[in-house]
């Protein structure tokens, strides 16, 4: 005659949590802190007057840009900054 232990398998309602005869089994809640950094890279164009006018702009939008998301507004680089016309006769 085999013997066939019966096991009691809970899963709770609330937390998902499965248990094996009181023991927790498979994938548990975790929690931890965690810091994130995107890198994002694109051309932008808007209107300016100089380029010290233009970094600005561009740092005002990024710290928009951060708000409207709910991020710290990171670190932010300008490789260049010209005119379009002249960027467009080099281009």
């Amino acid at each position: 005659m085999q013997n066939y232990s019966r096991t009691k398998v809970e899963t709770n309602q609330k937390t998902g949590q499965t248990t094996i005869d009181g023991k927790e089994v498979g994938m548990r809640l975790w929690i931890g802190h965690v810091h994130m950094d995107f890198i994002e890279e694109k051309d932008i164009i808007i209107r300016a007057s100089s380029e010290e006018d233009f970094k600005n702009r561009i740092h005002e939008m990024h710290e928009n840009m951060a708000r409207q998301k709910g991020f710290e507004p990171g670190y932010l680089a300008v490789d260049f900054a010209m005119p379009k016309e002249e960027f467009d006769v080099k281009g």
